[in-house]
């Protein structure tokens, strides 16, 4: 098995990703859309509604997230990122089984395809090979700011996790091993976040001006 960074711990993961910009509440809108895109499916949906939803929300707020903090909206071969303005960093919006456990490698519900394959295989194998890869130990790994990672959510009823992370290797249409992850909702955690609204602007009348005719 491939070596596997974790954080899990609060100081740890709010750590890990100040190199990405947003802030781990900031990141919760992401979510928040994802569970509700769920929950607003309908029985004469088609049935694969539920998924798709996620996927459409979970994008297009990733993507309000993250380019205000000024990352690009990227597209190749149909996935749909963002990507970072400087740096050869881009993050995908994926549903997955589950999220957020030690002990479980997240699987992509619909499965990846070749694409997907291929971006993660030509962006990581610039980071490690496959023998360095095999020798890494998860305490002297360096963390890895660039590459192609994965914002995966998984929703099982109330149980709500998810993380931001980077896949080693996609093989046979799913991940095979991470690099590093970082869990940003835990088992239990999700109904007890709050999560703050989006600031209102509120227009001001500007009084119209009467100037005289020369």
């Amino acid at each position: 098995m491939l070596a596997c960074r974790l954080y899990t711990k609060d100081w740890d993961i709010d750590q890990r990703l100040l190199p990405f910009g947003p802030t781990r509440p900031e990141l919760f809108p992401i979510i928040q859309a994802v569970v509700a895109a769920r929950a607003d499916t309908v029985d004469n949906d088609p049935a694969t509604a539920a998924g798709l939803f996620a996927y459409i929300y979970g994008t297009r707020h990733m993507r309000d997230v993250f380019r205000r903090k000024k990352y690009l909206l990227h597209r190749e071969r149909n996935i749909e990122a963002v990507k970072h303005p400087d740096r050869d960093l881009r993050i995908v919006y994926q549903s997955v089984d589950l999220a957020a456990v030690e002990s479980h490698t997240p699987q992509a519900i619909s499965g990846k395809g070749s694409a997907a394959h291929d971006i993660v295989d030509l962006s990581q194998g610039n980071l490690f090979t496959q023998e360095e890869l095999e020798r890494l130990n998860p305490i002297t790994i360096q963390p890895v700011n660039t590459g192609v990672w994965f914002f995966c959510v998984s929703v099982n009823g109330d149980d709500v996790r998810a993380e931001l992370s980077l896949p080693a290797q996609i093989r046979k249409g799913n991940f095979k091993q991470f690099i590093e992850r970082i869990f940003l909702v835990r088992g239990g955690e999700w109904p007890s976040i709050k999560i703050a609204p989006k600031p209102v602007i509120e227009a001001v009348e500007a009084e119209p001006q009467v100037t005289r005719r020369k």
